[in-house]
């Protein structure tokens, strides 16, 4: 799974919050020879003030450490190791909920540590878009193929953005 991102320094002065604000754009799938949806590309934009957004390879100080529980399997405990949340649901019956994952009580999400967007220069504000590589894993234990997804992004500051979530998505099987 990878995270891309076209990034837009603005050249006018342009204010935005220092707080990340994030949009859902679009997604779409890849398919195999049999018509399969092998891959999904969740693709939103982003605004931020400050342009303090990825994290360096460096970045493994407090606070981005990784601090695991050993005893959970290694799970995760330090919310901002990682920059990057998708939490996936299934239509169950009409109603979206969240699935736990295969041999966890965690339910089923995404995270992600993607690279630093910092422009060079004085003007730190920044736009743009990220895209993000989604595998159907979930597909494979359950037979619901409409989906939907939300997600979030940190900033360096420790700033969470507004949690977006995206339209009925259908994998194709």
């Amino acid at each position: 799974m990878a995270a891309f991102a076209l990034v837009t320094a603005c050249k006018k002065r342009e204010i935005y919050s220092e707080i990340p604000v994030i949009e859902y754009k679009t997604a779409y799938f890849y398919q195999n020879a049999e018509g399969v949806d092998t891959l999904m590309v969740l693709v939103f934009s982003f605004k931020d003030g400050d342009g303090d957004l990825g994290l360096t390879q460096a970045d493994t100080f407090p606070p981005f450490n990784a601090v695991l529980d050993t005893a959970n399997n290694n799970k995760s405990l330090n919310p901002y190791y990682n920059n990057l949340y998708i939490d996936y649901f299934e239509s169950i019956d009409g109603v979206f909920q969240n699935i736990v994952a295969p041999f966890t009580s965690d339910t089923l999400s995404y995270p992600f540590r993607f690279e630093s967007l910092t422009p060079e220069g004085r003007h730190k504000a920044i736009r743009g878009d990220i895209e993000v590589n989604i595998p159907p894993a979930p597909l494979q234990f359950n037979p619901h193929d409409t989906v939907m997804y939300k997600f979030y992004i940190y900033d360096r500051a420790l700033h969470k953005s507004n949690i977006v979530e995206t339209p009925t998505l259908i994998w194709k099987r």
